[in-house]
Formats: C-alpha cells, structure tokens, sequence
C-alpha cells in the first residue's frame, strides 16, 4: 500500500513538474512574441568616471529582450558563436568613457572612445577649409565656456587709422564657424590628456578644463589670410561671440564706432580730451 502510494505521489509530482516547465516554456514564449528574443546588452557593473579607461571590472554582458535594448547600444545575439561574441567584447577595453556612465547603465559607441586614425585635429577639418588657432582669454572666449562643436561669431577691434586711440571700429569678421578645439580638447576626440608627474603618468580631463589660452576655428582659407592678417598685428583685438549651434542666421552689420555711440557735441569733446581724461 506504502508503495502505491509512493509511486502515486512520484507520479504526481512528475506531473505537476510537467506542468511548471510548460507554464513557464508558455510564458517565454508569450513574453518573446511580446517582448522580442532575448539579446546581450553590454552595461556598466559599476559607475564610471568621464575619462575613465575602461577595464574588465566595468563592464558585463546583460541578457535582455531586444525591446528593452536602448537605441545604439552595443549588444550581442544570444546563441551566437560565444568566441567571438567575447572577442567582440572585450574589444571595448582600453576605450575611453566620453561621458559619466552609471552602474547598469547601457553601453553605446557614442559613450566610449578609443584613439585612431579618425581622432586628432586634422581629420575634424571640413575638406577645403582650414584650422587656425587664436590667442583668447576669459574676457575674449566668453569666460572660457567655449566648447569644441560650439558656433561662434569672430570680432575684431580694430584701429581705423585716425589720430586718436580713440578711434577703432567693431567689427564683425565671420559669422556661424565652428570650434575645433579649445586648448588641447578636440572636437569627437577623447577629452583626456596624460600628464608625466616625475615617475608617474596622471590622466587629466579635458571637458571642463578652463586653462586653455587657444581657441581653434575652421576658416575658408581666404578667410584664414585676413585672421592672419590681424593675429600679426598686437594693436588688434579679436573676440568671440557665442552663438546657438541651431541658429545659422548671418546678419549683414556695418561695424561700431565711438562716434555711433556718441553723437554730436559729445563725440567732438570726447575727441579734443587726451586720453585718459575724465570724461
């Protein structure tokens, strides 16, 4: 009777086991039909600092359905030959994280960088056109929140030629060119630099660095002649108006002159004073 029993139960459990694993085997299916098959996400293990080299501890492989995947994500087939899916992973070490990345978070190649043939200067300048390089400060680089990417307007101060000091005109010389570079932080390059300190190599951060004393631009080459022109000259002064990156409007502006902004018997006193005079 005990054995009866026993086999009853045995074949029981067998049967609601049966039962479990169809279950389940339906809701895979229901939830692949629904959700899309299951991929490999490459994801942050842990928080990662911009600028940051990325290593083995940092990042993992996810399993996830494809409609969880967030577009341009680096992800892998599941069942795919496993070699050369790790092979493929383990490319992005030693890249460069270009931006914070949170634990968890999914990894893309807008997110990481590595150097290369396409990273530089040179290749970042448009064919036909040219980068130049100008002195600037916090008062003529917009307190230096000029970014790579950015549009700017290129001013120049310049001496008219009259007698009195007085006597420059504004001018507005270029309208919607683009930033290359500031200092040494170029446009789609890795904004990092590795500093030497005695035996030691020390990986600085470029993208909030406000050390920088250049600011590169791309000019037409006519264009970069006449900068050139004016850069050679240390009576000229060129600034920097930032501008919208979605704002290409160009404007056909006269210049400003003191006389513009001061008109008539005010000009004439302000020109007759020597300069530094009270005014």
């Amino acid at each position: 009777m005990n054995n009866r029993a026993m086999t009853m139960a045995l074949i029981i459990a067998a049967f609601a086991t049966m039962l479990v694993w169809s279950y389940i085997d339906d809701v895979e299916i229901r939830a692949q039909k629904q959700f899309g098959s299951k991929i490999n996400v490459v994801v942050a293990k842990r928080p990662i600092d911009e600028g940051a080299t990325i290593d083995e501890t940092m990042i993992d492989l996810k399993a996830m359905p494809e409609t969880f995947k967030e577009p341009g994500s680096i992800a892998f087939v599941k069942g795919k030959d496993d070699a050369e899916v790790q092979k493929s992973f383990q490319s992005l070490y030693n890249t460069v994280a270009l931006v914070p990345l949170k634990e968890g978070e999914q990894i893309s190649f807008t997110k990481v960088s590595e150097p290369g043939v396409r990273t530089g200067l040179s290749p970042q300048v448009a064919p036909g056109r040219r980068a130049i390089s100008v002195s600037v400060s916090e008062q003529t680089a917009v307190s230096k929140l000029i970014k790579p990417g950015d549009r700017v307007d290129l001013i120049a101060v310049l001496d008219s030629g009259g007698s009195s000091k007085r006597e420059k005109l504004a001018k507005t010389l270029f309208q919607d060119i683009v930033v290359l570079s500031v200092g040494k932080n170029v446009t789609n390059n890795i904004p990092r630099e590795v500093v030497l300190e005695g035996n030691k190599t020390r990986v600085r951060t470029l993208s909030s660095d406000t050390t920088y004393n250049t600011v590169t631009v791309e000019l037409e080459p006519a264009q970069v002649e006449k900068l050139a022109l004016l850069l050679a000259s240390g009576e000229n002064s060129i600034l920097f108006s930032l501008r919208n990156n979605d704002d290409n409007e160009r404007h056909n502006l006269p210049g400003a002159t003191y006389f513009e902004l001061f008109q008539g018997a005010e000009w004439d006193r302000m020109r007759r004073a020597p300069a530094g005079a009270n005014r």
